[in-house]
């Protein structure tokens, strides 16, 4: 069976396409087109993207916005107004207060994250369905949609894809894979996708994962961080508290069958403790997890098996 493959740069990470189909070579095209379109609309760091309308209007007026951003955004607001995990999709000032991931990154004095916290609540988006406007209700609030938006690009390639004929493919948006069908190459007839050790030194893989059309999403305290005052401070941030949110958890992987859910439950259960994480999403329908903790533990849902070297459904 003939194979196109694709390696690019966008959104700031590595993006790998696998595909299986005759016209693949177009099919690839037609996904860069598609993921260059989102990436230029979602983002909050073009000032001119459809997204930073929507920051650009906060208590001023709502903006409306294409029908698939304006779903993006009523999926993570459902997510974001549950308040027992840490995904918030209001998050954005604090995130620009930190700067987590760039040059400037800065601990921020207790008055400025004060001064962020009451922007940073998820009930003050207001979404009209019959219009697709979204209002920010206080001036200066920004969505930030970075915790979920790689996984619905994802999602939606792989739709792309399904209807164009495509039985077998693979999808990496920098380390979040999505899988169609089976890998022809493989004797497990899976894809076989590690789990980075967020202990060791990068391509060191602590855990493979078979995956046949499923998703998988890792998120880790190792991925984005920076040291000030003796101290390393990771970019999971907590609404209550305005600081790096504190955990034994070291990486949190997610099985689901669509991108969009782990890339929600991936933030989501990032608990303060790792038993607490697991009993959480083990509650959680059809997501499975994997849990590293900073010891270097592993720990998994329910419906997953561990041999030491793998990963499986039970």
């Amino acid at each position: 069976m003939t194979n196109y493959r694709a390696r690019f740069q966008m959104m700031g990470t590595f993006i790998d396409l696998v595909v299986y189909h005759p016209n693949g070579e177009q099919l690839i095209k037609e996904a860069y087109l598609q993921l260059e379109c989102y990436a230029q609309r979602f983002t909050v760091n073009q000032p001119d993207s459809e997204l930073m309308r929507v920051n650009q209007h906060a208590g001023i007026a709502p903006v409306v916005v294409q029908p698939d951003l304006f779903q993006l955004i009523n999926v993570a607001k459902q997510s974001s107004e549950e308040t027992k995990n840490p995904f918030n999709i209001a998050i954005g000032p604090l995130v620009k207060t930190w700067r987590i991931g760039f040059k400037d990154a800065k601990v921020p004095s207790q008055d400025e994250i004060t001064a962020k916290l009451p922007l940073i609540d998820p009930k003050n988006i207001i979404l009209n369905h019959d219009d697709h406007s979204v209002f920010l209700s206080k001036t200066n609030m920004e969505i930030d949609l970075g915790a979920i938006a790689k996984g619905y690009f994802a999602d939606q390639v792989k739709q792309l894809w399904i209807n164009a004929g495509v039985e077998c493919g693979f999808i990496s948006l920098g380390g979040n894979v999505v899988t169609i069908g089976h890998s022809p190459k493989n004797a497990n007839r899976a894809w076989n996708v590690g789990i980075q050790n967020p202990l060791g030194n990068r391509g060191n893989v602590v855990r493979v994962v078979p995956l046949q059309g499923m998703s998988m999403v890792t998120s880790g305290i190792n991925e984005r961080f920076f040291h000030a005052n003796g101290q390393r401070y990771h970019h999971l941030l907590d609404a209550q508290t305005g600081m790096p949110i504190i955990t034994d958890i070291a990486s949190l992987t997610i099985i689901s069958q669509q991108s969009v859910d782990g890339e929600i439950w991936s933030t989501a259960g990032f608990l303060p403790s790792i038993d607490a994480a697991i009993s959480y999403l083990d509650q959680q329908t059809g997501i499975e997890a994997v849990a590293i903790s900073k010891q270097g533990d592993v720990h998994i849902t329910q419906g997953l098996r561990d041999n030491g070297s793998s990963i499986s459904c039970s």
